[in-house]
Formats: structure tokens, sequence, C-alpha cells
């Protein structure tokens, strides 16, 4: 059961970072050693678990499940560990965060949630906006940002991934001819985010990723609007996928070319270069490596 329990951390963890050489890295390991515990986990259980390519990991269908239950297992682990860590020395202060509003009701929600638990003494101001923020200038000590990162004086480190699902309403769909390849999407109507790149990526198990350029008569600033006009059958969208979830199971929205997926969006934590090695700043940033959306 110990080398059980260390295989799923492993695994876990490589889903985290993406590959196994970046577990590797975090977790101070080989990356043969990383493969070789996830290859006995997969014959231990009776059947793969991820999907691997030179570019990325991706989980299986039993993957996704055992994914899942691994974050609850991490999470009271690493609970039960702050508890005892932190039970002589309460966190205090006061500690401002900055947020894209689709991360409102994404499970970074939750696990801000889970810190403040462990430490109700300590102050949390929470801004959610689609705006990008001078950290320096506003007095913010943590952003959480999606995408890639630009080269600047701050400090930032990857805390997961937010998944997404190329989606369309029925309506719209009705109208045209369904694609089988990612080419047929050509002329369709996008409905764009403003501060992505005018592109999706899609990416299949043994096949080349396809890059699409997005076309359309409609840009908005936020994911929620997005979501918003993509029910309404005005074209397609890459929401994230805890926005949509209950909107598919119910039929209001259909995912376009199912056997493709959007590739993923890294989700980063950024703080001022100067914050200090043990304050709140950085406690919440390992809270949030540990259990963000991944």
């Amino acid at each position: 059961m110990i080398d059980d329990l260390r295989a799923i951390a492993i695994f876990a963890e490589s889903i985290r970072q993406g590959s196994f050489r970046s577990a590797a890295r975090k977790l101070e390991l080989s990356p043969s050693v990383v493969s070789y515990h996830i290859s006995e986990l997969e014959k231990r259980v009776g059947t793969a678990l991820i999907y691997r390519s030179t570019r990325k990991l991706s989980l299986t269908h039993e993957g996704q499940r055992l994914y899942g239950h691994a974050l609850n297992m991490l999470m009271s682990a690493e609970q039960g560990l702050s508890e005892v860590f932190s039970s002589g020395e309460d966190l205090r202060g006061k500690l401002t965060i900055a947020a894209t509003s689709a991360l409102m009701r994404s499970p970074l929600n939750d696990q801000i949630a889970a810190f403040h638990k462990l430490h109700p003494k300590l102050e949390l101001n929470i801004s959610y906006s689609d705006i990008k923020q001078d950290l320096i200038a506003g007095g913010i000590d943590l952003a959480v940002r999606a995408g890639q990162m630009e080269d600047s004086s701050l400090k930032t480190r990857r805390i997961g991934q937010i998944r997404r699902k190329l989606v369309c309403a029925p309506s719209y769909l009705k109208e045209r001819t369904p694609p089988v390849r990612p080419k047929d999407l050509e002329g369709w109507n996008w409905i764009r985010l403003e501060m992505m790149p005018g592109f999706r990526t899609l990416q299949k198990s043994g096949r080349s990723a396809v890059q699409l350029r997005q076309s359309g008569s409609i840009c908005v600033d936020s994911a929620e609007a997005m979501t918003q006009l993509c029910l309404q059958g005005l074209g397609l969208a890459t929401p994230p996928d805890y926005l949509v979830e209950r909107e598919i199971a119910a039929g209001a929205l259909t995912v376009i070319l199912p056997d493709w997926s959007v590739e993923p969006m890294p989700l980063h934590a950024v703080w001022p270069d100067n914050v200090a090695a043990n304050n709140n700043t950085k406690a919440l940033v390992e809270h949030l490596a540990r259990f963000a959306c991944n």
C-alpha cells in the first residue's frame, strides 16, 4: 500500500506539471524513476492511465477517475500537515489577491477557501477582474494569471492549468455540416476573448497538433460573457470546462470534435520580487501549487 500511495502521488504531480521531466524536477527524482512508478501503477490497476507524447501528457478515462481521487488524497494529507505545522504559528495580517473573473467558479476558489480555513486570522482581500493590474502600484500581494507569462521583474510559479472545451450551441451547429476534422471549422464564427491570442491549438493523441486561426465578429473581455454568447448560438467558443459542464450535460451546448482537445491554458501565481521567503504570500503560493486548477 505504501508503494501504491507513493506512485499515486507521483502520478498526480506528473499531471499537474504536464510532463515526467517537470515532475521529476519538482519531486527531485529522475525522469526514469517517475516513469517507472507510473508504469508500475498502470500494471497495478490493469489499464493505461496516461497518454504519452513528446509534447504533453493527457489522461485516459480511467486516469481522470484516479486523478480526482489522487487530488483528494493529497489534499487531505496537505491539510493535515498544515494544521500540525501551523498550530503554533497562525498566519496573521492581510493578503490582497487579484485574479481573472473566469476563476470565480473554478477549483481555485475551493483552495483559497481551504487555505483560509487553515489560517482564519489572515484577512483576504480578493479582486476578480479581467483588467491586468500593476501589482506594485495596486499594492497587490499575489495575482493569479492564465496564459503564457511575459518576462518581467515579478516572481512567477506555475500552479496548474485550465482545461477548455470547444463548444457551440445546437442551434448554431444545426445550420452547418458537422465537422469531422479541424480544417472543417474554417469560416465558422468564433466568439473571441480579447486578452487571449487569436488562435486555438487542438490536440489529439497520435496526431500532430493543429492551430486554428479564429475569425469572427464578436470579441469580449470575459470568459463568462463568451460562454453566455455561445449559449445564444452566436458561434464557437473555448470556455474553461468548469464553466460549461452543466450546459453540456443538459444539451444546451455541444462539444465539437470530441476526439480533439483544446490546448490547456497554464495558470501562474505572480508576486513582487521583494516578497520575503516565509511570508503570507509564499504560504498561499505553496498551497495553490499543490491543489489549484489542473
